[in-house]
């Protein structure tokens, strides 16, 4: 049970939601959130970690509910349940992705715009994303943007408050490219991972994205360099990576930093095996 009040509207569109937004916001409400999904926030309200006076459900925005397999694109509403994703398996790599995130029936509210704009860490759904290079569409209160998700994210998706996820726009070139998706976890599988690593090879380079190893996910361009410099040895580049991260290995009650070291030495290993890069 929610135990404080709040106003609810639904939005119809994007400019409608954007407009509610600012028109809330510049009436000193504060802690304006937009709904989609709502697992996390309903989740969250109920334990007291956070508070709202207002929700502005996206969910019947037609651009956020769209799930298309076009000739040279896949498109991907913000709207669209992990469930549905993983169903139509347009992409592999983001269904095998999210087959880890929660059960299926929580799956079933869960939505991809959730999973990439909500407060837990894990964002495990933004790992495919980001080695996939997908675009993002997004509506501003100055309109329609389209951005490289690598361009955006940086611990989060940097959007600002009021700005809305739509979509997400795949290049068809990347969904049959070999991939490797290692994911540990202490207990069931549907439980948060210890790590997880995400990667992809297209023109004989592999790109690799994480989450839960370190505070935020990430892709990192400087250890995919290291990844591809085939002028070094096997032992040479898990080295060279694992002293490289851009932030501390970090530790919590599913793993200790050594543990998760290990853990991550060996899915480099077993992604070098399967993606055939260097010694």
């Amino acid at each position: 049970m929610i135990n404080f009040d709040f106003d609810y509207y639904q939005a119809e569109n994007a400019k409608e939601a954007i407009y509610k937004y600012l028109e809330l916001s510049e009436k000193n409400e504060e802690n304006v959130l937009y709904y989609n999904g709502g697992t996390e926030i309903i989740t969250y309200a109920r334990k007291n970690k956070i508070e709202f006076s207002a929700l502005i459900d996206i969910q019947n925005i037609l651009e956020c509910s769209v799930l298309k397999n076009n000739q040279k694109q896949i498109i991907i509403g913000a709207s669209v349940s992990l469930n549905m994703i993983i169903e139509k398996n347009y992409f592999p790599l983001l269904s095998d992705s999210c087959k880890g995130i929660a059960d299926h029936t929580t799956r079933n509210q869960i939505t991809i715009g959730g999973n990439l704009t909500g407060k837990l860490p894990y964002k495990e759904a933004v790992l495919p994303l980001l080695v996939g290079d997908v675009e993002l569409k997004i509506m501003t209160q100055n309109g329609i943007k389209i951005k490289k998700i690598n361009q955006l994210f940086d611990k989060r998706l940097q959007l600002e408050p009021e700005d809305i996820l739509l979509q997400i726009i795949v290049d068809k070139n990347v969904i049959d490219l070999p991939y490797v998706q290692i994911r540990e976890v202490k207990q069931s599988e549907i439980d948060y991972p210890i790590m997880h690593l995400v990667a992809l090879k297209q023109n004989d380079k592999i790109k690799a994205s994480l989450s839960s190893l370190c505070a935020f996910p990430f892709r990192d361009k400087n250890l995919e360099t290291i990844i591809n410099d085939n002028k070094l040895t096997r032992r040479e580049k898990i080295e060279q990576i694992v002293n490289n991260l851009p932030v501390p290995i970090s530790s919590n009650y599913r793993g200790g930093k050594d543990y998760k070291e290990m853990l991550f030495r060996n899915s480099l290993n077993s992604c070098l095996d399967q993606l055939g890069s260097g010694i």
